[in-house]
């Protein structure tokens, strides 16, 4: 994990988007929703975001609060049944919703790459690594067979894989986690997509190598001038990062807010929570080292979800029982910042 200390060791991330005005990705009223035995669930319920040319977004929130149903959902890779994906999407202006699966698969991997959570399970592990980045361009950019795969050897170099001309021979079970997700990356980057969405994209990968990657993602965004959405439950990984933090939580948005406020004034509870759980390495003079604080409780499972009441209620110790039965709604309190609390209401 990395420590909040480097927080303000990389404030340039910090900067607004300078490149082309409005949004490049907005969502409205997401809700993804599945059908059970046990009848309907919202694995997103009702979210509103967008992200600017440029910006990374940190989504935020712990295993279960939505964060990869939201990415998939922008990816439209929700199988429908069960699944349903009801809002808008809207992409430079065009609502991804409304597109046939042929005009999505465009779109997908060309203008929107996505990175998964485990790249062990996303790659194939019958066909070469630079088999499956040469399909990639082959498939939106026309390439011959030849020079696919030179173009596969290029993105490895890209990504800084050494000897990427033997690399491209391999398959991906003698590769090391940190090599597989520098694929990861050279197979969602070979078509300079516009926005990269990179599911945990460190999950796994011991301290040394998660540096490396995010620095490599950061070196890479400013090289292809794209926009990250990366979803995490590390808060230190997000304070090196994001311009942007979203805070999830059972499905909802719970507060958004520019990265340098959210760790510095966190609004809703289970941000401040998220918060104190991080260690810290330095400590004021002549202060004790503080015991880790933990949130008491779970996220509550899909169908757990309740139609009204704070979901977070339940978990929280300043909850007034009025809290159970009325929903907070998401407003801005502060310019940027937005929280869905009675607290702060």
């Amino acid at each position: 994990m990395v420590s909040t200390d480097s927080q303000t060791r990389r404030a340039s991330t910090d900067g607004a988007p300078t490149s082309e005005a409005g949004p490049l990705l907005e969502v409205d009223g997401l809700t993804t929703s599945f059908m059970t035995d046990r009848g309907l669930v919202r694995g997103v319920d009702d979210i509103s975001f967008s992200i600017s040319p440029g910006e990374t977004l940190g989504v935020v929130g712990e295993s279960g609060s939505g964060k990869s149903v939201t990415a998939l959902s922008i990816m439209r890779l929700i199988r429908e049944p069960p699944g349903r994906i009801a809002g808008t999407i809207r992409y430079r202006g065009q609502n991804l919703l409304d597109l046939s699966p042929a005009e999505m698969m465009k779109v997908r991997g060309k203008e929107i790459a996505m990175i998964f959570q485990e790249p062990m399970t996303s790659l194939n592990p019958v066909f070469t690594i630079g088999e499956q980045i040469a399909e990639v361009v082959r498939l939106h950019e026309g390439l011959g067979k030849k020079d696919a795969m030179d173009k596969a050897v290029e993105m490895l170099r890209v990504v800084r894989t050494p000897s990427p001309e033997h690399r491209v021979k391999e398959y991906p079970h003698l590769l090391s986690g940190g090599m597989r997700q520098r694929v990861m990356l050279a197979i969602a980057l070979s078509c300079n997509p516009k926005l990269l969405i990179a599911d945990e994209p460190t999950t796994a990968l011991d301290v040394t190598i998660q540096a490396q990657i995010l620095d490599l993602l950061n070196e890479l965004k400013a090289k292809f001038g794209m926009a990250v959405m990366l979803i995490t439950h590390d808060m230190g990984v997000v304070a090196e990062t994001a311009q942007r933090v979203m805070v999830m939580y059972a499905a909802q948005v719970i507060e958004e807010a520019p990265v340098r406020e959210l760790f510095a004034t966190p609004l809703h509870p289970y941000t401040q929570g998220l918060l104190r759980s991080i260690p810290r390495r330095h400590h004021p003079a002549g202060a004790k080292p503080r015991r880790l604080d933990q949130i008491p409780g779970t996220v509550p499972g899909l169908k757990e979800h309740t139609p009204l009441g704070c979901r977070f209620a339940p978990r929280c110790t300043l909850a007034q029982p009025s809290h159970l039965t009325s929903t907070p709604a998401l407003k801005e309190v502060r310019p940027g910042h937005k929280v869905a609390c009675f607290l702060d209401g």
